[in-house]
């Protein structure tokens, strides 16, 4: 019986363990982009070549640029010449850094003449529109260190392994890029390379938060000056708070009274009302019933000529609209006219809340 351990490194059928090199891979596509190769700085070559001569050059991206003699600090490379090198040439398609090392180390390992741990190789990637031409080299470890040797005196005073490299054959090309022997010196200018645009990368950082810190600085200052006026105002509202708490309590009071005397205006007092009946109403006449509604006064009774009781109550003050609701009636033999009389009367002269001066 066979027990299966699942892959730990797998996720949703992702494998996490590739994620590293997949970053690095888009990291130096990136990197290799027009916009941005700026971003590495070259970094200085003395070579010694082949023939005895020295030549310097500035290598960034793969790329050998000519440099002036003596224009500053150089790391050192050595020159394998070609006859004592095997070199060979395919293309490959469009992929990634890590991919295409992984195709020529299957190349060199088919192709090699020499034992496989004395083989010491290096490739160009050259790109030709959708493909990249691959020039590979390859040489004897003996052969590479006897021409470390034999130039051993030659060099600067850097504790700095050389480089190892093989010039094509068309070294002074617009697209010079020169085969780095792998496992010599070429990972001292790597870091060097790395160093540079880690600086450089530093510095557009800095920059850019600096052009956001300007950018934003007046946002700031405004929003600063908003909090302080909003703390001043919860200041002065939190001072004034009584104060606004007893107009508030005042307008309510003068609400409140409003409400009062606009129900008041409208209410009658009842003694006018019955002090101006009394006068108005002859000995003969006597009331039955007494109706107040507002302004309006409904009187019921007895007397003995209700048309001329009805002149005498419009002749009063304040009082207006004076008739008859039905017709006076005299029941029998009756002496008495029974009337039913509605009136109205003026709230400035009978009301509760009169106007100051009013009768």
């Amino acid at each position: 019986m066979t027990t299966s351990i699942p892959n730990q490194t797998r996720l949703f059928g992702m494998d996490l363990s590739q994620w590293p090199m997949q970053w690095r891979a888009a990291g130096a596509m990136l990197l290799g982009l027009p916009a941005l190769r700026g971003l590495t700085p070259p970094v200085r070559v003395d070579l010694l070549r082949a023939d005895g001569g020295r030549s310097f050059w500035d290598v960034a991206h793969g790329r050998a640029q000519p440099a002036a003699p003596g224009a500053g600090a150089a790391l050192l490379a050595v020159e394998l010449p070609r006859d004592q090198v095997l070199d060979r040439q395919f293309t490959l398609p469009r992929l990634t850094p890590a991919d295409v090392a992984r195709a020529v180390r299957l190349e060199v390992d088919a192709a090699t003449p020499f034992d496989p741990e004395q083989t010491v190789f290096g490739y160009a990637a050259t790109p030709a529109g959708d493909t990249l031409r691959i020039d590979v080299a390859m040489a004897s470890r003996a052969h590479v260190e006897r021409r470390l040797q034999s130039v051993a005196t030659v060099g600067d005073d850097s504790t700095a392994a050389p480089e190892v490299w093989v010039l094509p054959s068309t070294p002074f090309s617009a697209d010079f890029r020169p085969i780095v022997m792998q496992g010599f010196g070429e990972g001292e200018r790597r870091r060097v390379a790395a160093r540079g645009r880690n600086l450089r990368l530093a510095l557009l950082a800095l920059a850019l938060l600096l052009l956001l810190a300007i950018a934003f600085t007046p946002t700031l200052q405004s929003r600063l000056r908003a909090i302080q006026a909003q703390k001043a105002f919860d200041g002065l509202q939190t001072q004034v708070a009584p104060q606004v708490a007893l107009r508030e309590s005042l307008t309510k009071q003068s609400e409140r009274l409003k409400s009062v005397g606009d129900i008041a205006s409208h209410q009658m007092a009842w003694l006018p009302v019955l002090n101006m009946l009394t006068r108005a109403v002859p000995d003969g006449a006597w009331l039955n019933s007494l109706r107040i509604e507002g302004n309006k006064v409904v009187i019921n009774g007895n007397g003995d000529d209700a048309a001329a009781l009805v002149q005498r109550l419009a002749s009063q003050p304040g009082v207006r609209d004076v008739r008859l609701l039905s017709p006076a009636t005299r029941a029998g033999g009756a002496l008495k006219e029974v009337f039913n009389i509605e009136m109205n009367l003026d709230p400035k002269t009978y009301a509760l809340a009169r106007p100051r001066g009013a009768p």
